[in-house]
């Protein structure tokens, strides 16, 4: 399913908006950026770019050695930052020493990724994977 700049320009929108509490460390960019893999949505620059293919809307993380599929669409990205969000508001909520609730945590934001998009979540070093364990960790 190809992604339309309205689509790209309302996730930007809501992606920017929630800036800096997402777990990658970039800058969103004011208006997505083409290269040939597609439209870079942020980056860390010189390290890494997040970036959504305009035939399949899907989203990667690339760098020099390549390209990691963070998400399936667009819309599963934004709702997975959504998701990742909501539960960063959770983890406020529980005392540091709380281990076992804070993994608990972990596991079900892991859950919620898998129902969003399952791909997200496919093997433990997927971008989701690890910002879910991280939080569960409670380091995010």
């Amino acid at each position: 399913m190809a992604t339309d700049t309205a689509a790209i320009d309302s996730a930007l929108t809501l992606l920017r908006a929630t800036g800096d509490t997402l777990p990658y460390p970039g800058t969103w960019l004011p208006a997505p950026r083409p290269e040939p893999a597609g439209l870079v949505l942020a980056e860390d620059e010189g390290l890494s770019r997040l970036v959504v293919a305009t035939d399949t809307g899907a989203v990667s993380l690339v760098d020099d050695e390549g390209a990691d599929l963070v998400n399936s669409t667009l819309a599963a990205f934004v709702a997975c930052a959504e998701a990742f969000r909501a539960a960063q508001v959770a983890a406020e909520a529980i005392d540091d020493e709380a281990d076992e609730e804070l993994a608990a945590l972990g596991e079900q934001v892991t859950e919620r990724f898998r129902e969003i998009d399952p791909a997200a979540v496919a093997h433990e070093n997927t971008f989701w994977s690890v910002a879910a364990e991280e939080l569960g960790y409670g380091l995010l």
